[in-house]
């Protein structure tokens, strides 16, 4: 069961990783997306030690460190999914920073050989009084996770919104109880060593799957205070709209994205890293375009044209065009090729062949 523990364990270490690169990698980063990183840093560093025990001297305070990150920013990532009014101000910061100043208090003075001065029953006794100050405070935050959960709940709620509070409520609230009311508070030596990592491995696990999972839908579905229109017509947004949209623009046009037939605002929001919300936005607002699929036919229209011109004589079927043209089927695309262009594809085309056809009459040459 050790094995597999640490297997689960080293799994998820990588997986926290390649999180932090998706939010370090994103053009613009939420404060939801940056909690999330930082979450993510320091589950890392904690199965780091979890999976390889004894780690080199200059690297263990950094990883001891870097740990408070995991209990004190799940905090700070409930705050961001469950809350329409994230604000990372001076108190969070200072219930952060408390869960982190005791660690690297005990690593700055064992760095410094304190014991000499303190002597080793002081030394105990200051890192006692300090990790239990931290204790309290990460307990405590640990409840004001929770807490953000339940707050705001309401039965009116969206169905999606009801489930990921449940499913954050769940997994958070089971991992929490078993690894820190019962593992590490409890009667420990009930259980078997194998067992009790195998269960942290699982609880990590979920919590870190989970929770992800949010993160990722609440980028894409933000949540709006009662009233709020989706979007405020400030000059920055504004900016930022025409900014990204220019920026889709030309990512469409550059990578020919307008050839995918399964193109779809999702897929483009995954293509370039940004929530479906934001593409959506900045083709309307941003570009003054009508909607997604009016965007994205328009590329799709003028490819066809370009196609048909080059077989001015007519050979190969109108569906070869739809299809090369990024059309899932004949039917779209002579609806929206005669709405652009005032005629269908296949007329477009006879038009090209009766105009390929005309007689060309040349001057007659000046009588003498």
């Amino acid at each position: 069961m050790l094995e597999v523990a640490n297997a689960i364990k080293f799994a998820i270490c990588i997986a926290a990783i390649a999180s932090i690169l998706i939010v370090v990698s994103r053009r613009q980063r939420s404060g939801l997306q940056i909690a999330w990183a930082c979450f993510c840093t320091g589950l890392a560093a904690v199965m780091v030690r979890e999976v390889f025990g004894s780690t080199p001297a200059a690297l263990t305070p950094l990883l001891i460190v870097a740990g408070c990150a995991s209990c004190s920013c799940i905090w700070l990532v409930a705050r961001g999914l469950f809350r329409t009014d994230v604000r990372f101000g001076w108190p969070q910061a200072l219930v952060v920073s408390g869960i982190f100043l005791p660690a690297v208090l005990v690593q700055l003075l064992t760095a410094a050989s304190a014991e000499r001065v303190f002597g080793v029953a002081g030394m105990e006794a200051i890192t006692a009084a300090t990790y239990g100050f931290q204790g309290m405070l990460s307990s405590t935050v640990l409840v004001l996770a929770f807490w953000e959960g339940l707050r705001g709940w309401t039965q009116s709620a969206p169905v999606a919104e009801r489930r990921l509070r449940v499913a954050f409520l769940g997994s958070f609230g089971l991992g929490v109880g078993i690894c820190v009311m019962l593992l590490d508070h409890g009667d420990s030596t009930r259980f078997d060593p194998a067992l009790m990592a195998l269960l942290q491995a699982g609880c990590a696990a979920t919590i870190f799957l989970v929770t992800g999972f949010g993160v990722v839908w609440r980028s894409r579905n933000p949540l709006l205070a009662a009233g709020r229109q989706p979007h405020t017509s400030s000059e920055a947004d504004k900016r930022a709209d025409q900014e990204l949209g220019e920026y889709i623009r030309a990512r469409v046009e550059a990578d020919a994205l307008y050839l995918d037939p399964d193109l779809k605002v999702a897929s483009l929001a995954r293509h370039l890293r940004e929530p479906d919300y934001r593409i959506s936005r900045a083709i309307t607002a941003g570009l003054g375009e009508r909607n997604f699929n009016r965007f994205i036919n328009r590329y799709r229209i003028n490819h066809a044209k370009d196609l048909l011109r080059a077989n001015p004589q007519g050979t190969g079927s109108i569906l070869d065009v739809a299809l090369d043209s990024g059309f899932a089927s004949i039917g779209p695309f002579n609806r929206a090729f005669k709405e652009s262009v005032g005629m269908t594809p296949r007329e477009y085309r006879n038009g090209r062949i009766r105009q390929a056809a005309r007689p060309v009459h040349l001057p007659q040459p000046a009588s003498r």
